[in-house]
Formats: C-alpha cells, sequence, structure tokens
C-alpha cells in the first residue's frame, strides 16, 4: 500500500495524502500526521543533520539536531505538515509561517529560544531554534513527589514569566502568547524557564480560519479565547493565573476550566497577597484583571520580598482575624502605636508592622494605625502595600499631610508620576510651607525629565527648610545629570553637613567626584560610603570604576565581583564587568558578564551594546549585528552603537550601509572622533577618496594628535593623486607615531 494515499472511510476510495476531502464521496478525510518520520542522519536545508525525534503532537514534531556549518551545534528542529490544508489555504499558511518565523527571530530574551532559520522542503516546513536540555513543567510535575510546588519556586518562576510576557506584550507589534500551560515552559538543569511552541502550526491546522476559535488549552485558555473576542495581553495574564494556581495547589485545571478554588484554602501556605493576586488574574471579565505582566511581576516581587522579611499576611490568619481579636486583650491602642512607632524608629520593621496590624484588627477606624502602617512598609519598600495603607489612612482622615505625602512617595515608587505629582500639589495646596511635599513634588518632576521644574522645586523645599538633608542630596542628583558638576558636588557637601552618616550622599558625592576625573577624592567619598555601610553595592562599584579609569584593570574586576557579591542583580555591576573584561581581551568572560545582566534586565542597553562590541573583537559578526540591533531597538539614538554597527558592517564589506549608520551616529554626536575616522575608511572602499578626505580632515580637527586620523588623511590624498600633500601627512603621521 502506498503511503502516499489515505482511504476516504464512508467509500474506500483513495486519495492523496494532503488532500482534505474525498474527491469522490466529498466525505471530511481523517487527519493523518505526516510529521516524525524522517530517519536519524537525515540532512535538512544542506546543512541540519537529523539526530532524534524528541517529540510529537497536534500537526508538528521535534527533532534534536546538529548545524553542521558551526561545528555541530546542537539546535532544535520543528516540522510543520500542510496535510489537511486545501490547495488555497497551502499560500496562505506559507505567508503566514513566513510572518510569524520573521517576527520570532527578531525576539532577543533569555526566557525565549533564539531562532535562528526557517525553510520549507518535501512539502514540510521547518523552524530552526536553540536546543533547551531540560524538562517541561509538565514532564516535572509528573515526576514530582508532591504536586504541590514551594512558594519560594514558584514565585521564582513566576517572576521570570512575567518577564518575558512583558516583553512579548510590549513588541512592536505585541505578541500574545495565547497558550500558556505547562508543557509548553521548558525548564533547564538550573531552573531557568523558557517558553516554547509560539503556536506558528496553527496556522497549519485543517478548519482553522482565525485565532479566536478554540485557541489555548482547556482550563488555561481565557474564557474570551472561545469567543469572538480578540486576545489581548490580559488572555495570558489569565493563563498566567491558571498556571500559579495549578503549581501552588496541585489542581489541574483542565479537569474544571473557569472553576478555581481561593488558592489559601488548597493550600495553607499560599499567603494573603498572592491569593489576592491570583482571585484577580483569573477573573473572567478580562477588564478586571492586572493590566500587564509588570503589575504581576511587581506584587510577586513584592510578595517574596516579604517572604524574606517574614511579614507576609497569611490568609488563614485573615479568615480567624475577628476570633484573635476577641480572644487576646492587649494594651490600650495609644500605647501600642507609641510601640509601633518606636520600633519603626530603629528601623525593626517586622515589629513595627505586627503591632500596627494588632491596632488595626481591633480598630479599623484608627488613622493613625494605617498611616504609621503605611510608613513602615515604605520604609521597608513594600510600596504597593504602604500605598494600600495611605489610602486607607486618607479615607478615615482626608486632610492627613503625612498620608498624602507618604502616598505621593509610594506612587512614585510605582512609577505612577502623574498622579503623585497630583497628589503632592493637593498636599502642598494644604500646607504651602511644607518641605517635605516640595522635595517629593521636585523627585517626581525629575521622574518626568522636567529637571529645572524639579530644581526649583528642590530650592522651594530648602526655603523652608535649609537642613532637610535629602532635598540637597535630591537636588545633587539632578544637577549631576544635568553636568552641573561644582553646583552638584556643593548640593552633596550641604547634605552630608547635616545628614553626614549618610552612605547614600557619600555615594552621590563620589558619583560627582568621578564624573569630574577627581578620582583620588571621588575613592575617598566611596570609601566613606563603604565605612557607613560596607555591603553597599553602588559604593564598591564606583569604587571599581576609579580602578578602570586608572587602567587598574585586575583591581577594578575584583572591585566590581565584590559589588555583585553583596548585589548579584545589580546589573550596572555586571556590565562594568563585562568592559574590563573585554578590555582585558578575557572575551568569553566578559560575554557571561553581559549575558548574565541581560538576564537579569533584557532591556538594559549598554549589556546588549557591550556584548555586540565582545562579538565584533572575536569575528562572530552575524552574532555581534544581532545584538547591536537589540541595543539600538531599546536606544535608537546610542550614537556608539550606531558607530558599532557600522563597524561590523564594514568588516562584513556592506559599506553602503556601514556609511549609513556612521552618519546616524554622528547626527546624534556630530564631535564622535571615530566615526569620522571610520567614515573616512569606508568612504575610500565605495571609490569616493573626496568624501574620504573630507572626514577625515574633520577627524583631525576633533584629535590633531591621533595619527591614525592623519594616516586617513595620506590615503585620501593619495587617492586623489595629490602626491605632494600626501608626503607632508606622511611626515606628520611619522612624527605623531615617534612621539607616541
Amino acid at each position: 500500500m502506498s503511503t502516499q494515499e489515505q482511504f476516504c472511510e464512508q467509500c474506500g476510495a483513495a486519495n492523496s495524502l494532503t488532500g482534505r476531502y474525498c474527491q469522490f464521496c466529498g466525505t471530511l478525510l481523517p487527519f493523518r500526521h505526516v510529521t516524525g518520520t524522517l530517519s536519524e542522519r537525515t540532512s535538512l536545508n544542506g546543512r541540519y543533520q537529523l539526530e532524534s525525534l524528541i517529540g510529537q503532537g497536534g500537526m508538528g514534531a521535534v527533532y534534536k539536531a546538529v548545524d553542521t556549518r558551526f561545528n555541530n551545534r546542537p539546535m532544535a528542529i520543528k516540522e510543520m505538515s500542510r496535510a489537511g490544508l486545501s490547495d488555497v489555504l497551502v499560500q496562505e499558511a506559507e505567508d503566514a509561517f513566513e510572518r510569524e518565523a520573521r517576527l520570532l527571530a527578531d525576539l532577543l530574551h533569555p526566557n525565549l529560544p533564539r531562532i535562528y532559520d526557517h525553510f520549507t522542503e518535501h512539502e514540510r516546513s521547518y523552524l530552526v531554534m536553540d536546543f533547551i536540555e531540560g524538562q517541561t513543567l509538565e514532564e516535572y510535575l509528573e515526576r514530582a513527589a508532591s504536586k504541590i510546588i514551594a512558594l519560594e519556586q514558584v514565585l521564582a518562576w513566576g517572576q521570570q514569566l512575567c518577564d518575558v510576557l512583558h516583553c512579548l506584550h510590549t513588541h512592536e507589534p505585541p505578541i500574545i502568547f495565547r497558550d500558556l500551560k505547562p508543557s509548553n515552559v521548558m525548564m533547564s538543569e538550573h531552573g531557568h524557564l523558557y517558553l516554547i511552541d509560539f503556536g506558528i502550526a496553527r496556522v497549519f491546522k485543517p478548519g482553522q480560519s482565525h485565532d479566536t476559535v478554540a485557541l489555548g488549552s482547556p482550563g488555561y485558555a481565557a474564557p474570551e479565547q472561545y469567543g469572538k473576542a480578540q486576545s489581548t495581553p490580559r488572555s495570558d495574564i489569565y493563563s498566567l493565573g491558571a498556571l500559579l494556581h495549578c503549581l501552588l495547589t496541585g489542581v489541574d485545571p483542565s479537569e474544571q476550566p473557569f472553576f478555581f478554588k481561593q488558592a489559601s484554602e488548597l493550600n495553607p501556605a499560599v499567603p494573603y497577597e498572592l491569593d489576592e493576586l491570583l482571585q484577580r488574574m483569573l477573573h473572567m471579565d478580562a477588564e478586571k484583571r492586572p493590566a500587564s505582566a509588570q503589575e504581576v511581576l511587581k506584587v510577586l516581587r513584592m510578595v517574596d520580598e516579604m517572604r524574606i522579611s517574614g511579614t507576609l499576611s497569611w490568609a488563614v490568619a485573615r479568615h480567624t482575624a475577628e476570633a484573635v481579636a476577641t480572644i487576646h486583650k492587649g494594651p490600650d491602642s495609644r500605647e501600642l502605636l507609641r510601640s509601633a512607632y518606636s520600633s519603626y524608629s530603629q528601623r525593626r520593621m517586622k515589629e513595627a508592622l505586627a503591632v500596627y496590624d494588632e491596632v488595626i484588627q481591633t480598630d479599623s477606624s484608627n488613622a493613625e494605625a494605617w498611616q504609621g502602617r503605611g510608613l513602615t512598609q515604605a520604609l521597608n519598600a513594600q510600596h504597593r502595600e504602604a500605598l494600600e495603607s495611605f489610602e486607607r489612612a486618607l479615607q478615615l482622615n482626608p486632610n492627613s499631610l503625612v498620608a498624602l505625602n507618604g502616598k505621593g512617595t509610594a506612587l512614585n515608587r510605582l512609577h505612577r508620576n502623574r498622579e503623585a505629582l497630583a497628589i503632592f500639589d493637593k498636599a502642598i495646596l494644604l500646607e504651602p510651607d511644607n518641605p517635605i511635599s516640595w522635595n517629593g513634588k521636585g523627585a517626581v518632576q525629575s521622574a518626568l525629565g522636567q529637571p529645572e521644574a524639579a530644581l526649583t522645586s528642590f530650592d522651594v523645599a530648602l526655603h523652608f527648610d535649609t537642613h532637610m538633608a535629602q532635598a540637597w542630596s535630591n537636588k545633587g542628583l539632578v544637577l549631576r545629570q544635568l553636568r552641573r558638576y561644582p553646583e552638584a558636588l556643593r548640593a552633596f557637601e550641604k547634605a552630608l553637613d547635616y545628614e553626614p552618616d549618610s552612605f547614600v550622599h557619600w555615594n552621590g558625592k563620589g558619583q560627582v567626584l568621578y564624573e569630574m576625573m577627581r578620582l583620588r577624592e571621588a575613592r575617598q567619598a566611596f570609601n566613606e560610603a563603604l565605612s557607613r555601610n560596607k555591603k553597599f553595592a553602588p559604593a564598591l562599584l564606583g569604587i571599581g570604576n576609579v580602578l578602570y579609569a586608572e587602567q587598574r584593570l585586575s583591581d577594578a574586576v575584583d572591585m566590581y565581583s565584590r559589588a555583585l557579591q553583596c548585589d548579584p542583580r545589580f546589573v550596572r555591576a555586571w556590565d562594568r564587568l563585562g568592559n574590563v573584561l573585554a578590555d582585558m581581551r578575557r572575551y568569553h568572560e566578559a560575554l557571561k558578564a553581559y549575558d548574565q545582566a541581560i538576564h537579569i534586565d533584557a532591556r538594559y542597553a549598554p549589556a546588549w551594546h557591550g556584548k555586540a562590541k565582545v562579538l565584533s573583537d572575536i569575528e562572530q559578526y552575524h552574532l555581534s549585528l544581532d545584538a547591536y540591533d537589540q541595543a539600538l531597538r531599546l536606544n535608537p539614538n546610542a550614537s556608539l552603537a550606531l558607530n558599532g554597527k557600522g563597524n561590523v558592517l564594514y568588516h562584513i564589506r556592506m559599506y553602503a550601509q556601514a556609511l549609513e549608520y556612521y552618519d546616524r551616529a554622528l547626527q546624534q554626536d556630530p564631535r564622535m572622533t571615530s566615526a569620522f575616522h571610520n567614515k573616512s575608511l569606508v568612504l575610500l572602499q565605495l571609490g569616493q577618496p573626496e568624501n574620504a578626505l573630507l572626514a577625515a580632515e574633520a577627524a583631525i580637527r576633533l584629535a590633531p594628535h591621533d595619527p591614525d586620523n592623519w594616516q586617513r588623511k595620506v590615503e585620501a590624498l593619495k587617492k586623489l593623486r595629490r602626491r605632494k600633500e600626501a608626503q607632508i601627512a606622511e611626515q606628520e603621521v611619522a612624527r605623531l607615531r615617534r612621539g607616541a
């Protein structure tokens, strides 16, 4: 029997394998898999050699393969069949596949496998991506001794998934994953998660005409994915909520879709804060879910911080609060509030919160307790919780200046800057001479990119309280951003006059001195900060920067490493470590440092730029171009990245494109000597010696003592056959190199 035929179950007639309806009686033909049948050692596209079949389902199969053009690098190749598609739909499917493959190839994120290639061969389409050694969460759950995963692990996984969903949802155009479930999340040996299976194969499924019909998996798919509503980021947030609920409770949502018991009822280890978040994420009304993955991420981080600090509110305790209040008869509220404030002023956060909560449990209308609770939470960096506490206080006392200032600060820390500005303005109307309100307003204006307005607000605050160290320090930060270094230095020194033991003010002074290249004094200031807080990572970074500027590279590496021991998620320290390792030509280690920075914050453009430069230095030009593209997507006006991409294009002989990027770099920074120098080189390659000469002369005007700039002039003059001038320029090259 031919394997290229299928038989109608109604009339028994033979039909082609790709046929959808029987050509004799018109009956819908049964679907047959035509993927996963390739033998080991099969070669695809002239470069990918298959090793084994590692998965099959629906219309697709996944093989492990090696890329014979790149040292047999392991790859995963997804195979997709056209079986069941009519001839009319084949082209539509191919176009959709091409469009989505290109879209996914554009994505760069530590929680996404990289897409390297796509092609069509033998009536099937293939997608080539990273091979990830590990197991899916579905496989992990099947093998786990307990189906309930520890809170700490779920929070860590949830934060990774939020980060990658935020990347997808903010992409241009936005990408909705649509099928987040345990089998579509891969976990590496080290617990790192990857989203897999972007559903490209959905366009290859028979009878599927548009996205909103039965997209997603029962139990994990949001309600709107089963109707005519458009899927949105909130659809993925529902699926993430279902996944987290499953991990925390061990209950498979596919057994009873859209019905989720309160997680804390099934697992007492689920805290109130997380319980409340899950209920919002799983709301049937999409508009009542969190608006973004970033919003979910902030809550998960807050819960994790509270878990570490021991300040979580357990849901079981909330349910029994009235009973506890009835049984426990403590001291009166005034005495409790004095005790709480004493703990707060001594920064004993856990004790202070416990006492404020005790007062609130017995008297929920006590505005002072809510206000104190908010201040304690703010000092503990629990800004969302602090905001809720200040709002409760203001419901009870709308004119509480302390609560208004606290609410404004919390909103600012949550990046809700416009709302924060309105709150501080309200506080100023109540009490125009309150320096805390003016200082808060200045901080918000600075965050909104209004430095001059911010300086005015700080000056008003200092007019009413010239001893306000925080306002002086904030003023110093803004002046430093404006590069008004002498004024910034004076502002930090005034802050230190009033708070001489503040390691933050000492660090601010050190940063200004470093940028003024007063390196010895900068080091002294950073050491003063460390004498007050030996684990303050920004000060360790500052000393590392001083050592780097002094070209003490090994010492700088040690200092950046110390900063990272204190704060392993300090992105700037990873980036600077990558810089110095690259200068030492320790390229492999530099790449690891940049990748770590990107893993922590995939939107940190300097790390992408550093990685791109190292990849260029080791002649991995195409990977370098990818990294430069990511850096420029994040910061399109970065002159160094534009110039760097031009250099890579020059190396791969794409001279016209290189010239375009050098010109773009010079638009952003007209005094960029290296861009003029590089432009001269590429213009010579393009046969434009007159323009090459102009570019070389521009570089010489900016850096007259650099012999390389004069050498570019020599080359241009020789091309123009202006030999006498070329000889004079050659003499200048020789003189400058002797002097060097």
